[in-house]
């Protein structure tokens, strides 16, 4: 009886212990089940991070000094368009796929850490899978055992891309910046050089007339010294023979010092500040008669054969003269340095395009032409194939922007060996409700 009752007071305990076993485990159970969710949860982070991940993270691994595997990691689709999987089944596939300009650095980066040389970050460009240039930034690092021995190297390769294109951007606004203050100093430069041209050109001119009325004046005069004495010499030439000869060199003088002036004043309209604003009535012809002083030295020089073509009555376009004027330089400029010798010639029009309307101003030169693949950047920034003649590669850049600025169109056609032709066209200004013209 004793026995039973031990037994019986034991079993509390022991049901007691028991459970408390379970519960303990159940906690357990739910601490390791939280912990699965948690584990679950970072590893479908994880997984979405690496997904999206835009870094390109590589190692090859090395054996006796030669390449035994290597491993691209899931970001190399998002910096190249390729996956593991394409690099696993055309091994040369990542070497081709850096652009031809760049894989000797490549190469020499790739052989330095194969020799376990540190390398520094490098940056180059590779070409998509959809076939554009990328630029990226390759930093290697080096994997060697307690010996020193290289085991692999590490590779991370950013996209650069977007940040190289907005560092070319402000450069490029940098140096636009420096031609615009280069520019404007030379406009205060001409001003002034045209200023101190003007002051003797006016008293040669002022002379020059002078003299022409007392030659008028004492013509009479030598005539009858001739008729009644015969010939006689003027500065060791006779006189019948210098009569003509006088008379022409005080014309030449004074067309030549009318020629001056007239250059001068366009110089200085040239060079006065440009408000910028596309608000005036602006007859095309005007502005290339305008333009044409100012290199008529240049044209020339350079060719015997520049013809002039412009179409009458031709309406207004709404825009800016002076920077109108500007751009028929820059493309007479590029016509004169395209020609090989004078016998090619230069040629520009205008005319009227009643389809669109558009009044058209063409730029025909028979010079050397364009190459094809440079006919396509002859309006970039600062692209020129005449770095070594000074070229800057902004003329036809500004030419382009201001013609656009103008709502027009500035279009080139060429052919290698037979010439190019700079074609613009501008929209006409429509004329006011009762048949005027428009302020």
């Amino acid at each position: 009886m004793q026995d039973y009752e031990e037994e019986q007071d034991g079993q509390p305990d022991e049901l007691w212990e028991l459970r408390r076993k379970v519960k303990r485990l159940e906690a357990e159970e739910n601490r390791r089940r939280q912990v699965e969710l948690i584990l679950k949860e970072r590893q479908r982070r994880l997984r979405h991070l690496v997904r999206y991940l835009t870094d390109y993270v590589y190692t090859v691994t090395i054996e006796s000094g030669k390449v035994v595997g290597t491993y691209h990691g899931v970001g190399c689709v998002n910096v190249t368009g390729y996956t593991s999987r394409d690099y696993a089944d055309n091994p040369e596939l990542w070497f081709r796929m850096v652009h031809p300009d760049d894989r000797e650095i490549v190469r020499e980066n790739s052989q330095k850490a194969m020799r376990g040389e540190d390398v520094d970050p490098f940056e180059h460009r590779i070409i998509h899978r959809d076939g554009s240039n990328r630029w990226v930034r390759n930093t290697i690092v080096l994997n060697k055992d307690k010996n020193g021995e290289l085991l692999a190297y590490d590779g991370l390769m950013n996209d650069i891309t977007e940040l190289k294109s907005a560092a070319e951007a402000a450069d490029l606004h940098q140096r636009q910046l420096i031609q615009a203050d280069k520019m404007t100093s030379l406009g205060i430069l001409v001003s002034g050089i045209a200023h101190e041209v003007n002051n003797p050109n006016n008293f040669i001119l002022l002379n020059t007339q002078f003299l022409n009325q007392v030659w008028q004046d004492i013509l009479p005069i030598l005539a009858e010294y001739h008729h009644n004495q015969g010939d006689f010499l003027l500065a060791g030439i006779p006189y019948s023979e210098a009569e003509k000869n006088i008379e022409q060199v005080l014309q030449g003088i004074t067309k030549g010092s009318l020629r001056i002036k007239n250059i001068v004043n366009n110089l200085k309209k040239f060079s006065r500040p440009d408000a910028g604003g596309l608000d005036q009535l602006v007859d095309i012809n005007h502005a290339v008669t305008s333009a044409i002083p100012i290199i008529e030295n240049l044209i020339h020089k350079s060719t015997n054969k520049f013809e002039l073509d412009l179409g009458e009555n031709l309406p207004a376009v709404r825009g800016n003269s002076q920077q109108l004027e500007q751009v028929i330089i820059n493309l007479l400029t590029n016509a004169c340095h395209a020609l090989a010798e004078p016998s090619q010639g230069i040629t520009l029009l205008t005319y009227f395009d009643e389809k669109f309307p558009n009044v058209v101003l063409e730029v025909r030169d028979q010079g050397k032409g364009i190459a094809p693949e440079h006919l396509n950047r002859i309006v970039d920034p600062f692209f020129t194939t005449k770095r070594d003649s000074d070229g800057t590669g902004l003329g036809l850049s500004i030419s382009y922007q201001i013609i656009k600025n103008h709502q027009g169109i500035l279009r080139f056609t060429s052919e290698v060996g037979a010439g190019t032709s700079a074609i613009i066209r501008l929209p006409v200004e429509p004329a006011a409700p009762d048949g005027g013209d428009l302020a």
